[in-house]
């Protein structure tokens, strides 16, 4: 049963890939002009697909989609008024780039690290114990939570103070064996550090787990509604749009008992 419904998930998510759309309204068009039919039809299937670039490379989809993924996380960066003696922040790793044979992490990754380690300070000026919990293993030859490691150490942050979760291959893998080893911690208290985009769905695996995090969004996407569709709105409205369908695969696997 999962296993099907993890290949229909993935037939949806390539409905947003922007290339596929336009590849399968024209593939649908020219097999409609073969057989010489149904000319509205192929008509209406052209209109619906320049009404589509337009709406996504304009901008408005992306503002409705950033404000559902990102608007309950803008103000959450805080710490000041949470009372936690044994905290944890747990981090997800963003990506790694092989560059010229060397491997760096994704951009996206060293917003990831100032937010975790701002939250870090907070709690180390005020002489109170924080562990930083990396999770993350992509797809290098360094994992994602070695490589963020390096950078916290050089950032002055304690060796001691740094755990490393190098297995996890996607988010649900993140929110799993992240648990198992926060419940042999017993932290009072639990931050995860991510992408505004990327935490609602994070949240919601972390529950799963048994766990309730407190969500530190540590950057965030937006588009801008222009005259004429661009490539910039186009490319971060396909992004969000794959992690609303992610948010309905966790709720679905959630109301069938299918995570954990």
């Amino acid at each position: 049963m999962k296993f099907l419904l993890d290949l229909l998930f993935r037939v949806f998510q390539l409905f947003t890939e922007p290339y596929f759309l336009v590849f399968l309204a024209i593939v649908i068009i020219t097999l409609l002009k073969r057989k010489n039919k149904r000319k509205n039809l192929r008509i209406g299937i052209g209109v619906l697909t320049v009404l589509m670039i337009i709406f996504i490379g304009n901008g408005f989809l992306g503002k409705l989609t950033s404000e559902y993924l990102q608007k309950s996380y803008v103000n959450t960066s805080s710490t000041k008024n949470i009372a936690s003696q044994n905290p944890v922040i747990v981090v997800l790793g963003g990506g790694v780039v092989d560059f010229d044979k060397t491997e760096r992490l994704h951009t996206m990754s060293y917003s990831r690290i100032v937010t975790a380690y701002q939250v870090y300070q907070e709690y180390k000026k005020n002489n109170i114990p924080c562990k930083i919990l990396i999770s993350g293993k992509g797809r290098g030859r360094k994992s994602e939570a070695e490589l963020f490691s390096e950078n916290f150490k050089k950032m002055g942050v304690s060796d001691a103070d740094i755990i490393k979760e190098d297995r996890s291959m996607n988010t649900y893998e993140n929110a799993k064996y992240s648990s198992k080893i926060l419940k042999q911690m017993t932290p009072s208290s639990v931050y995860l550090v991510t992408s505004g985009f990327h935490m609602k769905r994070s949240v919601s695996l972390f529950q799963t787990f048994g766990l309730n995090p407190v969500p530190q969004a540590s950057d965030f996407i937006d588009t801008e509604i222009t005259l004429f569709p661009n490539s910039y709105n186009a490319a971060f409205t396909f992004v969000m749009l794959k992690e609303v369908l992610g948010i309905w695969q966790v709720q679905l696997y959630n109301s069938l008992g299918m995570n954990g």
